[in-house]
């Protein structure tokens, strides 16, 4: 592994070296970054480009290579839409990058609902330090602290009194970019379809196979060089795990001399059951309980947090063929979500990526639209859901750790009622309110500043999970029909990259490196 303090190679050598930016023994903000070098030019792209959401400070900093500028940059790809790999694509644009990044159309059209909302939040974020820091400012100038007299003697009447000292100006806080730069950026991704090779740049060519983490997601495999120095480097972006709902399987692939792999789940095994076994029995008894009316509040309120890309879809397709099987009771289900709603209309209009099981049953209707289902636009209407209830409801919402959104207020009102349910289906991260609420035996919780008491069941699925672990990653590597000569993990936790890194070596008996942020390598 060489370092970024080295003297980079001259241009006129010919050089594949791969910088890792991001992502590095991490599981947040993917970056890495390609130099190929031959015959005196030097083309530069990017493979995905996410935001640091663990230290959003760092995405304010130059986050390239010393020496390189967005501006020097030919193209991008991106592997799938979660913002830990899109978001900081505006920050590129603003920084001088002029090229254009290829996707998968599925990703191209879901990053087109990311990346606004994204610069949304940033401009919300900003407002609020900015706002903070005012209020700071005219609190010090209503109480100004007196300076000790330096002198015993007293001024003389005709001495000049001293100046008033100007007011510290307080730095305004910009955003790392809009919500209207977050829309404009989306006219510079291009859709590309799966399994056909695609000429980015004179001796780099990219072929993007199913990835199943993600609808739209993708395995990147690049082939670098031309004639006997070609070199084939596969890329994984994120893995998703055999039966996922809805969409295709991880595709196998057969060959390459490098492989960049991410380890999110190198430490762990998913519980193998029936999801849609467990599921059923979560909503059957929250069902029982919901049944029961209370007083103040109505009828019992199923409510489930959830991504609004992927696990929504995900858990309305699961609903709707429980409900139609009669596995479990029929109900409403509203989803109240602008997102979720833009989402699952991505996923209606690429049904050609649907697996076999799902392309089947669309044949006798909408995969995500149960027997009494609504979706909720308006603020108003999503109000008026924490209303009392006259029959056991769901209500599915974003965001799926409970750290914003509308959800928060079903949260707020629906945690004090013995007759309702929260069922949280995915990771819940460290600090999250959806943590605490999994931790057993809470029973006070904070929710948007404010005391609940939490009287209502919580429940944890995590079945839903979007990342293979490490016998899915494991299955996939053996696939290989010529084996890479070297490996890179990334995207995962010290602890999870380390344990794949020793599975890999023991089973596979190749050569793995976990390089650390800003490291680079030369592929030879």
């Amino acid at each position: 592994m060489s370092s970024t303090g080295r003297k980079r190679a001259r241009s006129t050598e010919r050089r594949i070296r791969l910088h890792f930016l991001g992502a590095a023994r991490t599981v947040t903000g993917s970056l890495h970054l390609f130099e190929y070098s031959d015959n005196g030019r030097t083309v530069r792209f990017f493979i995905d480009a996410g935001l640091n959401q663990e230290s959003p400070g760092q995405n304010f900093q130059n986050r390239l290579p010393a020496g390189v500028k967005a501006s020097d940059l030919s193209f991008g790809i991106f592997t799938h839409a979660h913002i830990d790999h899109t978001g900081f694509f505006p920050r590129l644009i603003k920084d001088g990058f002029k090229g254009v990044v290829y996707a998968t159309h599925a990703t191209r059209d879901l990053t087109a609902i990311l990346l606004p909302d994204s610069g949304f939040l940033q401009e919300q974020d900003a407002k609020r330090v900015n706002a903070r820091n005012d209020r700071q400012q005219a609190a010090r100038a209503a109480n100004p602290k007196t300076p000790a007299a330096k002198a015993k003697k007293k001024p003389s009447r005709h001495a000049a009194a001293p100046a008033p000292k100007a007011p510290v100006a307080v730095r305004r806080v910009e955003p790392l970019y809009t919500e209207a730069e977050g829309k404009s950026a989306i006219q510079r991704i291009v859709g590309v379809d799966y399994d056909k090779p695609l000429n980015l740049a004179e001796g780099v060519v990219a072929t993007f196979s199913h990835a199943s983490h993600l609808l739209g997601a993708a395995v990147v495999s690049l082939e670098i060089g031309t004639g006997s120095k070609k070199r084939r480097i596969v890329f994984t972006g994120d893995l998703g795990r055999p039966g996922m709902p809805i969409i295709k399987n991880l595709a196998p692939v057969k060959q390459a001399d490098y492989l960049i792999s991410e380890g999110t789940y190198g430490d762990k095994l998913h519980e193998r059951r029936d999801r849609q076994t467990a599921f059923a029995e979560v909503i059957r008894q929250a069902y029982e309980r919901a049944k029961r009316p209370d007083g103040k509040f109505g009828h019992g309120v199923i409510v489930i947090p959830a991504f609004a890309v992927g696990r929504v879809q995900s858990v309305l397709f699961d609903l709707r063929q429980l409900m139609l099987s009669k596995r479990i009771p029929q109900m409403p289900v509203v989803v109240d979500s602008p997102m979720a709603i833009k989402a699952t209309e991505v996923f209606r209009k690429h049904a050609d990526l649907y697996n076999p099981e799902a392309q089947r049953l669309s044949l006798s209707g909408d995969l995500f639209t149960t027997p009494e289902y609504a979706e909720v636009q308006d603020w108003k209407q999503s109000v008026k859901l924490d209303e009392p209830t006259n029959k056991p409801t769901i209500v599915v919402g974003s965001s799926g750790m409970a750290s914003g959104g509308r959800i928060m207020r079903h949260l707020q009102n629906r945690l004090p009622g013995k007759n309702n349910t929260i069922v949280f289906i995915g990771y819940q991260g460290m600090g999250t309110l959806g943590r605490q609420l999994v931790t057993p035996e809470v029973r006070d919780v904070r929710v948007a500043g404010k005391p609940v008491r939490v009287r209502a069941t919580v429940t944890y699925l995590k079945d839903y999970s979007g990342h293979a672990d490490y016998e899915d990653i494991l299955r996939w590597m053996s696939a290989f029909q010529r084996k890479p000569s070297k490996m890179f993990l990334v995207h995962g936790e010290p602890e999870s990259l380390e344990a794949l890194k020793t599975r890999i070596e023991g089973r596979l008996h190749t050569n793995v490196t976990i390089p650390k942020c800003r490291e680079y390598v030369d592929l030879d």
